[in-house]
């Protein structure tokens, strides 16, 4: 409930802003400029800010008649008042302070800025346009904090607020981490900009200046230069100096300082007045140089940044808003007409879409079915079938139109008796992989008027809609039903590259039919490392495979394949031959690549899991790497022992080890040599090392067990912990 009040403060918040912010980000972006432009000017001399106030007084006193005030800007660029009847020199310009000496004129504000800057503060509005880009200023800061707190709900919590945010290609993902990134620049922005705002309009509590005054102690005297103030005083601290009019003891110097005002007897030296600034005045200043990069190259850098994420951040939050929107459920029939009803669980509207393309082949196909969110569940009068389609939402969380299901399910009465099906979406990056889709069957095989074909639920990888049309394919034909389901639902084409197969080595185990293809880019620019998916789209068909490739010494790319008598993808790989080419394509996949910083890596594998390690082996590396490779027969092998064993020659592998579990052996899977080699596992993870997992799921969950267990009898932290530090990295299917 808390999750869906920050989700609806944040996304009516920048509705009710959206103007405002659109058009002061897009002036701030140019703005931001203006303090670069400043700070570029040729009148900062080097050192000036650490020349003492004794030192400038006395060069300008003896260099003209007369001196009115000096000036230091934000930028140390010093200027001076003065009056000379001997140099014809007066009014007010820029001076060297080691000698006084006039260096340029001071100008007028740009008139593009100054348009800019009239428009940013008010949109030409005057005092109304002034109280909306106040207020927009704080819709900005209540904006970040609701988008902290949805990005911490979907990190898993507060203290994984920093963990790595896994990528899963969307929009969403980079509206998470550019928010994270520039979080502190954008409430800080948000927040100078409201206290700019009040001082303006005399919001503020109003705080006197605290002043303290002391006569004149001493008669005597003395030269500036001698003033003990004045020589403590560097330019670095000053803001303003105001010289005395005359040469009577009434007339004071006027020494204005970042923090107070210090007025200073022209004779003695001695401090008369000292007027302690209040803290809101202090904050004044600091909240203008904040807001407006005043001084700093570097901020102002930051704010241009900002003020372009902020456009972003608009950008993107349309577009999420959108699908979101536009997933919403229209059905022909309603709940209590239904024999098919279908609930969903998604968090941006993305899962619906699978939903509702099975809704719309069932009612082509003349049946009756209701579409809904799974918060919606009650009793269907009706019902003959329940499909649940969920995500999982951070770490292991149900989504927002989802969080009340559980719950649901054990209050509602069940008057007629149903089968149910639970399909899970997610990602393999996540640790906690289709969690919520796990809980909701763990829950409905409980229920005694729900009967679940399945042992397990249908966990889906990244979405692949290929693997939800077969399983609605095979349900359907279960149901004697001739389901009409399009073949591909349309998305982003990504870019095709042309490979030519150099090397193949067939199928040499009638037992394992493991084969291995070598390609070469015909691009040679074409970049990809070990552990990076290739695409292929066999002819005729539209849906796309992924594999997981790896790299030999020669740079070319490497695919194992199991070919499967069925395998539509497997068997078009088989058939090709040398010199023959295949368009594909290549999707990075950063979360599995070679770790740079660890000095002690573990492979683990099975099967074709072993081609991305077929490439890592030759990596030049100062780690230390350790192959655990589990097949079935020492004939599969055959295919890749050649490149370990060089691998193993130029020590960029320093050990590997072998199971066969068809084979007479003393271990039978992976899993059992990893047990052997504890010490070493524990070893890896106390020194920051990385065990990387590639295979088939059952071996990595083995593994995981076994992990588990290890972690747990030396007294280690829980593996959770190891993963969310990147220590844990898998790529499995």
């Amino acid at each position: 409930m808390l999750n869906k009040i920050w989700r609806y403060s944040h996304f009516y918040l920048t509705v009710f802003s959206f103007l405002f912010l659109l058009l002061a980000s897009i002036t701030g972006c140019f703005l931001a400029f203006e303090p670069i432009q400043k700070k570029l000017q040729p009148h900062y001399i080097e050192n000036a800010e650490d020349i003492s106030v004794a030192q400038l007084i006395d060069t300008l006193k003896n260099k003209y008649d007369e001196v009115l005030d000096v000036e230091v800007d934000k930028n140390y660029f010093v200027k001076a008042s003065v009056f000379s009847m001997e140099n014809d020199v007066d009014g007010q310009f820029y001076i060297n302070p080691f000698n006084g000496n006039k260096i340029a004129n001071i100008k007028a504000k740009g008139a593009f800025f100054e348009f800019l800057t009239n428009f940013h503060r008010s949109l030409f509005l005057k005092t109304p346009g002034r109280i909306f880009v106040g207020i927009s200023c704080f819709l900005l800061f209540l904006i970040a904090i609701t988008g902290l707190l949805l990005a911490i709900k979907r990190q898993g919590g507060f203290w994984k607020f920093c963990s790595k945010i896994i990528n899963d290609k969307s929009i969403q993902y980079n509206h998470v981490t550019l928010g994270r990134l520039l979080l502190i620049p954008i409430i800080i922005l948000a927040l100078s900009g409201t206290y700019l705002s009040m001082e303006r309009f005399s919001l503020l509590p109003e705080i006197k200046s605290i002043v303290t005054q002391q006569e004149s102690v001493s008669k005597q005297t003395i030269p500036f230069s001698d003033f003990p103030v004045f020589n403590s005083t560097t330019l670095n601290d000053v803001k303003k100096i105001e010289f005395p009019f005359s040469t009577d003891e009434e007339d004071y110097f006027i020494l204005y300082l970042k923090d107070k005002e210090l007025t200073i007897h022209q004779k003695t030296g001695d401090i008369v007045q000292t007027t302690h600034y209040p803290f809101t005045k202090i904050l004044s200043v600091l909240s203008f140089n904040l807001h407006t990069g005043a001084g700093s190259i570097i901020w102002s850098l930051v704010l241009f940044i900002s003020s372009l994420a902020i456009l972003y951040f608009m950008y993107s939050g349309s577009i999420i808003a959108f699908k979101r929107m536009r997933s919403k459920t229209k059905n022909k029939y309603n709940a209590n007409q239904a024999h098919f009803v279908i609930l969903i669980g998604s968090e941006n509207g993305g899962t619906k879409r699978l939903g509702k393309t099975l809704q719309q082949s069932l009612i082509k196909a003349g049946k009756k079915v209701f579409l809904d969110d799974l918060n919606n569940y009650k009793s269907y009068p009706n019902i003959k079938q329940l499909i649940i389609i969920t995500s999982t939402y951070g770490d292991g969380e149900p989504p927002n139109n989802a969080n009340l299901f559980l719950n649901k399910l054990q209050e509602t009465e069940i008057s007629n008796p149903f089968t149910c099906h639970v399909i899970g979406l997610g990602s393999l990056s996540y640790s906690k992989f289709c969690e919520f889709a796990k809980s909701i069957q763990n829950q409905v095989v409980l229920q005694n008027q729900i009967t679940v074909p399945e042992k397990n639920p249908l966990l889906i990888h990244n979405q692949n809609y290929e693997t939800f049309r077969n399983w609605v394919l095979e349900w359907a034909t279960s149901l004697n039903l001739n389901l009409e389901i399009p073949k591909l639902l349309a998305s982003k084409k990504q870019k095709e590259t042309v490979f030519k197969v150099v090397e193949k080595q067939n199928i040499i185990d009638d037992y394992d039919e493991t084969f291995k293809l070598t390609l070469k880019s015909q691009k040679p620019r074409r970049k990809f490392f070990p552990g990076d998916l290739l695409g292929v789209t066999p002819p005729n068909e539209t849906s796309e495979r992924l594999y997981s490739i790896g790299k030999n010494s020669k740079g070319d790319l490497l695919m194992s394949i199991k070919k499967h008598s069925h395998g539509v993808c497997s068997n078009y790989l088989n058939d090709l031959k040398l010199n023959q080419e295949l368009k594909v394509t290549i999707q990075k996949n950063k979360a599995f690549h070679f770790p740079k910083k660890s000095k002690q890596v573990i492979l683990i594998a099975n099967g074709t899991g072993i081609a991305p390690f077929l490439g890592m082996i030759h990596q030049k590396t100062k780690a230390t790497i350790n192959l655990y490779w589990g097949t079935r027969t020492k004939t599969s092998e055959e295919l890749y022992k050649a490149q370990i064993l060089e691998a193993l020659q130029k020590k960029t592998l320093q050990t590997y080890d072998v199971v066969f579990s068809k084979e007479e052996s003393p271990y039978c899977y992976v899993q059992d040599i990893i047990a052997r080699d504890e010490k070493d596992i524990v070893k890896t993870l106390l020194s920051g090392g990385t065990i990387m997992l590639c295979g088939l799921i059952t071996m990595r969950d083995g593994v995981f067990l076994l992990l588990e267990k290890i972690c747990s009898r030396n007294n280690l932290s829980a593996l959770e912990v190891y993963k969310n530090k990147g220590q844990i990295l898998t790529d499995c299917y």
